[in-house]
């Protein structure tokens, strides 16, 4: 039988007795399992679909070979539509899956950097190249003795045709003569980039691979992850963290790169001004954001290969510490001048969707929002980072399980909790500076805190000259801050979602006290240092700085109010109460802000200082209303203290001019209210002679004080007005449209 098989053309021979002979063709098989073509037979796999007749008879593996898939090939053929008119298999060849193409700026001599997107249009025609492979390097299927290329249509229809003619064995086969057939249609060479098959992968993925790969997070099980469970129900990890293939990488287009090129994008500093600006980043930025691997960043820079994103974003946060001898030497007015001119650089890079890995892009985003643009915020650090917190939740940075071995600690785990918490903390205070709600919450992430392992990666590699070059001496120091730092970031948050919730019933005493221990726990926690330098000391003061306004933010919203369960009798000595807590934590902030400037540290605080300072300040400027002239004049002296450090800052940034020319309107405006009358009863007047505290800090004028239920609350609070608790009116004269007409884009010389 396999002999007649073996004659695919020739005519069957008839006796003479027999009707006269017909001619009966038979055609080989357009596919053929790996079985039947090693035997030589017929297969039937086009029929009935593998397993094929030969293969089920004699029970072993149907492997179609000519229908393998290409998971992990560089290439993919598809039809030349040329080819049948020329009769030539010819095919043309598109990357698939290609090695990420390295976006780098090269260097020949040291010093000395050229983008590898220079020369534009070259790059784009080398990497995205289509060329035309001779017809013996590929697979051909001979038809009726054509040699052609066998379409993902006709496979389709052969697969389908009699697919029920005969039975198999295989369970899901009446599932999959039910699906349709355009799923198998004719790969498009627009379609290159587009990659739909990552949750596939999960299912094959290991999460040891590494080449060629990139991480992907499903999401939990209330989403398609419930289907790993499903499959793998034994499996030792509930971690949903997975490495898959990397997709098609799009290449730019000579517009795109034309448009870059215009924009500056690959034009870079001189090297001098390069690394005075990766140093600055390292020293200043680095210690309170460690979302890099410091050695292995200094390493690649050195060999001329980073991201140009990346460096661009990392400049915009570091030209706020550069010295002023380097701006005169770029020709750049101001530093904000300069971060502006960066700042565009890397949006135009983003906007062409220029970097593709995630943790970069996440890393470059972070570092964009340290430039404001405006107070429309359209594209100010509550958008970039809002961005930053999405692309962290797509490789599933807030679901990190910590490692059971020590193997497992190193790699890219310790760097992406640092990224998260990076991204955490951040969070929480441009919640507090802007008085929006917080995008990310407690409940919906269990990374673990960072622990020591993480405190030992951060620690470059990098040793001797080089890491002299870059780094300070006391990094792991400024990271033993910085995780102090983290915790009371945390603390603070359930500050601001327990206090400024919108809805809700008020916080009792218990939860005040409870808050307040968490804040204090931390003050404790931050190293001695005996050789302090400049970089240390201006840390260690702006971290002081950050516990004393946790303190403010925690008792302000009780100045003006109580907590529930109070009684009536002791609700004026409980103002009283919050009242001094909230002074002293704000001369105390006014205390770090002095040293600061007496120390000359005024421009190495970091953004988030313009943040932290907007509380005492509020402290200062209620303080200033009083009628006791030396707290009237405590509280002056105290703002006029804090407004010189805000006019300092603001020639770095664009939201401390802002700040300040709030509170400059917000003087001028108690400076011109009406006198205080002494007729109106003060809130000491409603406490009983046998409380605990001395007095209410009399005094104050009442029509200012609805500074603090309007402008200083952060989230409007469901119990704020409450006007029978201290008799006092609501202003609205800085309310968010008053602030709209005060600040415009012509009072920061914006284009």
């Amino acid at each position: 039988m396999s002999q007649q098989q073996q004659n695919d053309s020739a005519p069957v021979s008839t006796p003479a007795s027999s009707p006269p002979p017909t001619v009966r063709t038979f055609k080989r098989a357009a596919v053929a399992c790996k079985a039947c073509n090693l035997r030589k037979v017929r297969c039937t796999v086009t029929l009935s679909g593998p397993p094929c007749a030969n293969c089920s008879v004699d029970g072993i593996t149907c492997e179609v070979l000519s229908r393998k898939r290409r998971r992990n090939s560089d290439q993919l053929p598809i039809n030349n539509p040329g080819g049948e008119a020329s009769g030539e298999n010819t095919l043309i060849i598109i990357p698939q899956r290609a090695q990420p193409r390295r976006r780098l700026v090269e260097t020949q001599t040291p010093g000395h950097f050229t983008a590898a997107l220079e020369n534009g249009e070259k790059t784009d025609t080398r990497i995205n190249r289509v060329t035309s492979a001779p017809p013996e390097q590929h697979q051909q299927i001979h038809v009726d003795g054509d040699a052609r290329s066998l379409t993902p249509e006709k496979l389709a229809e052969t697969q389908i045709l009699d697919r029920t003619s005969v039975r198999t064995n295989r369970p899901y086969d009446a599932v999959r003569s039910l699906l349709p057939t355009n799923n198998l249609r004719a790969s498009d060479p627009s379609d290159a980039t587009e990659d739909s098959s990552a949750y596939a992968e999960t299912l094959e993925a290991s999460k040891s691979r590494e080449d060629c790969c990139v991480p992907f997070y499903p999401g939990d099980q209330r989403g398609p992850a419930f289907l790993i469970d499903l499959c793998e129900p034994n499996r030792s990890s509930k971690d949903n963290h997975f490495m898959v293939p990397m997709p098609s990488i799009k290449s730019l287009s000579p517009e795109d790169i034309n448009y870059l090129r215009m924009k500056g994008a690959f034009t870079l500093p001189p090297a001098h001004i390069r690394e005075a600006m990766i140093r600055c980043y390292f020293h200043y930025v680095h210690p309170f954001a460690p979302i890099l691997d410091a050695g292995e960043f200094i390493t690649e820079y050195e060999r001329g290969r980073k991201s140009l994103l990346l460096l661009w974003s990392m400049f915009i946060a570091a030209a706020s510490f550069v010295d002023d001898s380097l701006l005169t030497e770029d020709f750049f007015p101001s530093r904000r001048a300069l971060k502006r001119a960066m700042y565009q650089r890397a949006k135009a890079l983003y906007d062409a969707d220029y970097e593709k890995d995630k943790v970069t892009l996440i890393q470059s985003v972070f570092l964009m929002g340290h430039w404001y643009t405006s107070t429309d915020d359209r594209a100010g650090p509550w958008h970039w980072h809002g961005i930053a917190i999405s692309l962290s939740h797509t490789i599933g940075l807030h679901r990190l399980q910590m490692p059971t071995d020590q193997q497992t600690l190193q790699g890219s785990k310790p760097l992406w909790r640092r990224l998260w918490w990076s991204l955490y903390t951040r969070e929480v205070w441009l919640s507090l500076g802007l008085g929006r709600p917080m995008r990310i919450a407690l409940d919906d992430f269990d990374t673990p805190m960072l622990a020591a392992c993480d405190s030992e990666v951060i620690l470059p590699e990098v040793k001797g000259k080089l890491g002299r070059k870059y780094l300070p001496e006391e990094l792991g120091f400024l990271f033993d801050t910085w995780i102090a730092f983290v915790g009371l970031t945390a603390a603070l948050s359930n500050v601001l979602a327990t206090n400024y919730r919108a809805k809700g019933d008020k916080p009792s005493k218990a939860d005040i006290e409870r808050s307040e221990s968490q804040i204090r726990a931390y003050q404790s926690r931050v190293p001695e240092s005996e050789n302090q330098g400049k970089v240390v000391a201006s840390h260690i003061y702006q971290f002081k700085l950050y516990f004393e306004t946790c303190i403010i933010v925690l008792y302000r919203p009780f100045i003006l109010d109580t907590p529930k369960e109070i009684p009536a009798s002791d609700q004026g000595s409980w103002r009283a109460f919050a009242c001094q807590k909230t002074r002293t934590a704000a001369s105390n902030a006014s205390a770090a802000m002095n040293s600061i400037m007496a120390e000359d540290l005024i421009r190495l605080c970091h953004t988030l200082t313009v943040i932290a300072l907007v509380p005492p300040m509020q402290i200062h400027l209620f303080e200033s209303t009083s009628s006791k002239p030396m707290a009237r004049q405590m509280g002056r002296h105290n703002l006029a203290l804090c407004m010189i450090a805000m006019d300092e800052l603001r020639k770095s940034y664009i939201s401390a001019e802002a700040s300040y020319k709030l509170f400059e309107t917000a003087i001028s405006k108690i400076e011109n209210a009406p006198p205080y009358k002494e007729h109106q009863p003060s809130p000491a007047a409603l406490m009983p002679d046998n409380s605990a505290f001395a007095s209410w800090p009399d005094g104050y004028g009442l029509e200012t004080a609805g500074i603090i239920s309007d402008m200083w609350s952060p989230l409007p609070n469901a119990y704020a007005d409450n006007a029978s608790l201290s008799g006092t009116h609501t202003d609205s004269w800085l309310d968010i449209q008053t602030m709209d007409r005060l600040w415009t884009l012509d009072d920061f010389s914006l284009p």
